[in-house]
């Protein structure tokens, strides 16, 4: 009787239809994982543009008052604040 069920026609739909559902699970995981990267991709060019325009900002009014504006060392861009970043 289990050879005639795992060789028939009922268990290979059974198998089928546990292997699409999974397929579908698999696509649908592709998909939404395109979806997530393409939107992190624009928050991030969203930030570089924020992030170069603050520090541009920074760097005209320092030019203009010169040592009278307090330092931001992360805007400054000093080896010491890249050696934190990678710790």
């Amino acid at each position: 009787m289990l050879y005639d069920f795992l060789t028939g026609n009922e268990f290979r739909g059974q198998m089928e239809a546990i292997v699409e559902g999974f397929m579908s699970m698999k696509q649908g995981i592709t998909k939404e994982r395109i979806q997530m990267e393409k939107i992190w991709k624009e928050r991030e060019k969203q930030l570089e543009k924020v992030l170069l325009s603050t520090s541009g900002m920074y760097g005209s009014v320092k030019g203009i008052a010169g040592a009278s504006v307090g330092d931001i060392p992360l805007l400054e861009g000093t080896s010491d604040d890249a050696s934190a970043e990678d710790q």
